[in-house]
């Protein structure tokens, strides 16, 4: 094994350790983590299996096949935390309201303190 797919093993398992131990998510979010970071593994210490499945699949080579399947991921991920923050926009809009109706004092009582001045 080279140098660098030491390193690249050594950061995919400590992103691995990193997300189970400080995130807290679903069960399916884990298990597809896990297998994320195993096939990162696997391609890193077998490159060849990388550009014969990207042969398999019509791509010149594994490095792009795995830029491409990069990418795609990187697209779903930014969609999904687009809605959540679209999501959470909603969600703050209906408690500023809440409040503001809490807290808020009628209109009668607004025009008369503005007369005893």
């Amino acid at each position: 094994m080279t140098p660098i797919q030491f390193l690249l093993i050594f950061s995919a398992l400590t992103g691995l350790f990193f997300y189970f131990n400080r995130l807290r998510t679903r069960l399916w979010d884990r298990v597809l983590l896990t297998g994320l970071a195993l096939a990162a593994v696997v391609l890193v210490a077998k490159p060849d299996w990388a550009t014969e499945l990207a042969h398999f699949l019509g791509v010149g080579r594994g490095t792009d096949l795995v830029m491409y399947l990069g990418l795609s991921g990187l697209a779903f991920l930014w969609l999904g935390l687009y809605s959540r923050q679209r999501e959470m926009d909603v969600r703050l809009t209906e408690l500023a309201r809440r409040m503001a109706i809490l807290e808020g004092q009628p209109p009668k009582a607004k025009i008369k303190k503005a007369r005893k001045k």
